[in-house]
């Protein structure tokens, strides 16, 4: 089988090649497996990232409605102050036209 020894050489050469492609297909393998780990990462942060996004803007927007309400109130506030002032106003005038 071995006749000299360049067939000693040849065998040699084959068996490295052949554990420098296994070594290699394991290099491949891990490196895909660190890839799909990062894409799973980054999807989950990018689903995170979209639901604090919509947190903020649903947020912003029952602020919105919420000011709008406030406001309302306050107009509302205001007229029934103003009632009453001249409510008071009025019975004011009227127990001193009694009185004199």
């Amino acid at each position: 089988m071995l006749e000299t020894s360049k067939d000693l050489l040849n065998l040699v050469i084959a068996f490295c090649i052949l554990w420098f492609t296994v070594f290699l297909c394991w290099v491949i393998y891990y490196f895909a497996m660190i890839l799909r780990k990062i894409n799973e990462v980054m999807e989950k942060v990018t689903l995170t990232l979209d639901a604090v996004t919509d947190f903020f803007k649903k947020a912003k927007e029952k602020m919105d409605k919420t000011a709008s309400s406030v406001s309302v109130l306050l107009e509302l506030g205001k007229k029934i102050f103003n009632i009453v002032k001249e409510k008071q106003e009025e019975k004011k005038t009227s127990k001193r036209k009694v009185v004199k």
